[in-house]
């Protein structure tokens, strides 16, 4: 039976003492607001159904967020998957369904996503079986055969289905209010030292799978060399390539690579989009990723615009992130941090903390048999073995949850909310002291809000963190700490709205 919400302060209006039946967030929505369609996962405001605006820049006024020039702070937070760009699988190799992963995020009220890329014909460091990538970014006219029995690579000649599939599924996501985070570079097209599959037998930068027997290899090590003139200035002209093709979209931003690199390249590599976006009509950021990579401090030293923190920075991003100072805008991604995890709490908990928050989706799963002691497939008695399928019920509430966080950081005065575990006695609390308060309950039950600098009145709500439905609570007067307790069972979140 589900209990009613006692106050323990100050209430007022008629039936203060006690809340009303759950209502819908779309009910709440201004006019200026279209209001949720009845197929949303997520109720509330689809923002999500306006082109995404940019280009995106820091916010110098909480820089937490990124701003598209209006002012406002915008927060990223969204799902991502490995085959959405290219086609990923054992042949034949299945077609990804765009539109409807598209129409999964819009309905989950999520406006970014990674978008990933991958350099190697086939073959991956998971997997022992001959997977394929396509459409690839160089063409492979011959004469002769790779290594993996297909025409060899030219190297001055771009592959122009590649570069069009990229364009106007980015152009789609602009149309779907959808920002992304463009790969530049992929490290799992290379030999990973403690993996025993290899991808570089069928990568582009192998000497004998090339015409000009172009040698991007590190000793014999399977992995592309970071330091060398001839393989960056290879790299310098992909680099050009993609930027001419994407430079003018707005909802964009740039990823160096997904887990490798060092802080010599990556550096390089912000440095050089940077310097050749100047020359260009627009200016994206651009970003370093965490694990097997920089670390934060390296990161945060660094000239990029955004950073994406990984498990090796500290366990406890996924349990309890550290609230965020804002030196840079800061991506909580699941990928760096679990692989295959998040949690609907991790969700909250890293909104509430100054993140935004990115979800390593199984929307299609890893494809291949596990390679060795791999475990990222489907190997039985692996913890995660079910989570590498696209419905593993652990999925959608994740989804739901982030759309939620993003209802609120719209809803709210986003641009003037900054951390205070102060404010709160379960210590995950967004806040604009004296004017709004968002509260994250782990456990639910109650939470004390500390409102002493706020003499006015409050409007209460109650929010499932997964269903996203709102419970009423009347008001309450600010002036000293309040007690308030939870109207249902669980996990809930708190929104005070001064009025």
């Amino acid at each position: 039976m589900q209990r009613r919400a006692f106050l323990k302060h100050t209430l007022t209006g008629i039936g203060a003492a006690w809340v009303g039946a759950p209502i819908s967030l779309a009910s709440l929505a201004g006019p200026s607001s279209p209001l949720a369609t009845d197929d949303n996962e997520v109720p509330g405001w689809s923002f999500s159904r306006w082109p995404a605006t940019g280009p995106l820049r820091d916010n110098p006024a909480n820089p937490r967020y990124f701003t598209d020039g209006s002012g406002r702070a915008i927060f990223l937070t969204g799902a991502h998957t490995w085959a959405n760009l290219q086609d990923i699988g054992l042949p034949p190799v299945p077609r990804f369904d765009w539109p409807a992963y598209l129409d999964m995020m819009v309905k989950h009220n999520h406006n970014f996503m990674r978008f990933w890329h991958w350099m190697q014909a086939a073959y991956a460091p998971w997997t022992d079986e001959k997977i394929l990538f396509e459409p690839l970014p160089y063409l492979r006219p011959g004469p002769g055969l790779a290594l993996d029995g297909l025409p060899k690579f030219d190297l001055t000649k771009f592959n122009p289905e590649y570069f069009d599939r990229m364009r106007s599924r980015l152009i789609d996501a602009r149309e779907h209010g959808i920002y992304a985070a463009v790969q530049l570079f992929q490290s799992f097209s290379e030999k990973k030292k403690d993996d025993p599959c290899d991808p570089w037998p069928a990568h582009p930068y192998n000497f004998k799978n090339n015409l000009s027997g172009f040698n991007g290899e590190e000793g014999n090590s399977g992995m592309v060399s970071l330091y060398r003139p001839e393989v960056r200035a290879m790299e310098a002209a992909y680099l050009r390539k993609v930027i001419d093709t994407v430079n003018d979209l707005d909802n964009i931003l740039y990823e160096v690579m997904n887990e490798g690199g060092n802080r010599d390249w990556d550096w390089w590599v912000v440095d050089f989009v940077h310097d050749y976006e100047n020359h260009k009509g627009k200016r994206h950021p651009i970003g370093i990723t965490g694990w097997n990579s920089e670390g934060l401090k390296s990161m945060l030293e660094s000239h990029c615009d955004w950073i994406s923190p990984g498990g090796d920075d500290g366990e406890y991003f996924k349990s309890n992130p550290p609230a965020w100072d804002g030196k840079k805008v800061a991506v909580l991604d699941t990928d760096h941090l679990w692989g295959h995890g998040g949690t609907p709490a991790w969700a909250w908990k890293s909104f509430c903390r100054g993140y935004n928050t990115l979800l390593m989706d199984s929307w299609v799963p890893i494809p291949g048999h596990p390679c060795g002691e791999v475990n990222w497939a489907s190997r039985a008695g692996y913890p995660t073995r079910d989570l590498n399928r696209a419905d593993a019920w652990v999925w959608e509430p994740v989804r739901k949850a982030i759309g939620n966080t993003r209802t609120y950081a719209n809803k709210m005065k986003l641009v003037e909310m900054t951390p205070h575990d102060d404010l709160a006695s379960t210590k995950f609390c967004l806040a604009s002291p004296g004017h709004e308060y968002l509260v994250y309950l782990p456990e639910g039950y109650e939470v004390t809000v500390d409102l002493s600098t706020a003499a006015r009145k409050f409007e209460v709500e109650w929010i499932l963190p997964v269903e996203g439905h709102v419970t009423g609570g009347g008001t309450v007067t600010g002036g000293s700490k309040v007690e308030l307790m939870v109207p249902f069972p669980g996990p809930a979140t708190l929104y005070l709205r001064g009025v």
